[in-house]
């Protein structure tokens, strides 16, 4: 019985540690990306890898420019709005 709250318990601890901003990054960093609420699309990851031609710094850059601006917003959001201001500039 006691074994069986103690799943119970490490189960709920992990299911709202994953809710988190930090959970988000530790479940995305494990392979989890897809699966973790408000977590970008791999779609949308490999399209703005795309359009800055691979280069992680740029991809960081644009999204901590993002993250800064609207801290509020998912992950998924931060990727959309680089991805329409990288196309922005790219067509201009």
């Amino acid at each position: 019985m006691n074994g069986l709250l103690l799943l119970l318990a490490i189960v709920g601890t992990l299911a709202i540690f994953a809710t988190t901003q930090k959970g988000r990054e530790v479940m995305k960093s494990i392979g989890f990306r897809d699966r973790v609420p408000g977590a970008a699309p791999t779609e949308d990851v490999a399209y703005l890898a795309q359009l800055c031609a691979g280069g992680s710094e740029e991809i960081e850059r644009r999204l901590a420019t993002e993250r800064e601006r609207f801290p509020d917003l998912t992950e998924a959001e931060h990727y959309r709005r680089a991805i329409r201001k990288a196309r922005a500039e790219r067509e201009a």
